[in-house]
């Protein structure tokens, strides 16, 4: 991304330019950054969509603009470095126009395929990764920044948890959050619980505060409401056993390590210990491992047709939740 960021401020693009990766919002935010530098001086943009003929393209990128900038062609979506077909274009490759500037905006390329091959000879690759824990976080705080909101630390972590592994996802639901806390200074965890879509994780978390707080009735009614949502009940079983297992790990571990220390040894999001710390208290070793056997046994159960595995999950959360 700095090479990029560095030709747009030098003025000095590239003729060949290929932008690929999962993260569709940081693709399209790439590729406009490009376009913009590349229309400067009265640039033409010619824009292809899917699969294409590679005569045109060519025929396109070496006709020169008659008001003297570049011109611009981008590429969405195609295929091509994936599909047979546009070999023409290695020989164009090989000595593109420099008064041109070719992007490539792909979710996909096949690394082994002879186009990519000689564009990578010639050309300037950047591959948009799905955000870490850490890029999703600057990006929160970016953003409530920009938008002149404080955030604590709390809400960051909760909102951190409950995003998904994609940017435009992330500014969606950032997006909500704002309009709900139109008036306030501050953001809080209590903004984003009311707002923001939950994750399943999340959600399981929930009900095993209900458990751990001995609310069995307000874990049974988020058990029924995820019912509502069609959440799959076997991935409700699973999920409630690795929190157990979570918990039962930190009480192991906790004299040891840091929370930060011990989500990074699990492997885990900080939040999702966060949660575990607090539940721990309420449990103990026996009833953690307990747990954990109900959970495999209500699996089994399942398998073989022998319950009900919602009013298994119910007989649990009264198991564990009643005073």
């Amino acid at each position: 991304m700095k090479t990029i960021l560095n030709d747009i401020k030098t003025k000095n693009l590239k003729p060949l330019y290929l932008i690929y990766g999962e993260e569709g919002k940081l693709r399209e935010d790439t590729v406009k950054k490009l376009e913009t530098a590349a229309l400067e001086n009265d640039g033409i943009k010619d824009g292809f969509e899917g699969s294409f003929d590679p005569d045109e393209i060519i025929n396109s990128a070496n006709t020169l603009s008659l008001f003297g900038g570049k011109r611009l062609i981008v590429i969405k979506d195609s295929n091509c470095f994936g599909s047979s077909g546009y070999e023409k274009l290695m020989d164009y490759f090989k000595n593109p126009n420099p008064d041109c500037v070719m992007i490539f905006n792909e979710k996909k390329v096949d690394k082994r395929s002879k186009l990519y091959k000689a564009f990578k000879k010639s050309g300037y690759e950047f591959e948009c990764k799905k955000p870490s824990i850490k890029e999703i976080r600057a990006f929160y705080i970016k953003e409530a920044k920009a938008k002149g909101f404080g955030l604590d630390y709390d809400a960051l972590e909760a909102l951190t948890a409950n995003s998904e592994t994609d940017l435009a996802a992330c500014e969606n639901e950032f997006e909500k959050l704002c309009s709900y806390c139109l008036g306030k200074s501050n953001i809080t965890s209590d903004d984003v619980e009311n707002i923001v879509s939950k994750k399943m994780e999340s959600k399981v978390f929930d009900l095993i505060d209900g458990v751990v707080f001995k609310k069995p009735a307000r874990a049974i009614e988020i058990l029924k409401n995820m019912m509502l949502l069609k959440e799959n009940s076997v991935g409700i079983v699973i999920s409630l056993a690795k929190q157990f297992r979570t918990i039962l790990q930190y009480k192991f571990l906790s004299d040891k390590m840091t929370n930060e220390e011990i989500a990074k040894h699990l492997g885990v999001h900080p939040y999702v210990i966060t949660k575990a710390s607090r539940q721990a208290k309420n449990f103990s070793n026996a009833q953690l491992l307990s747990a954990l056997k109900d959970c495999r046994d209500l699996l089994e159960n399942n398998f073989s047709g022998n319950i009900d595995i919602v009013n298994g999950i119910e007989v649990l959360i009264l198991k564990y939740g009643t005073k």
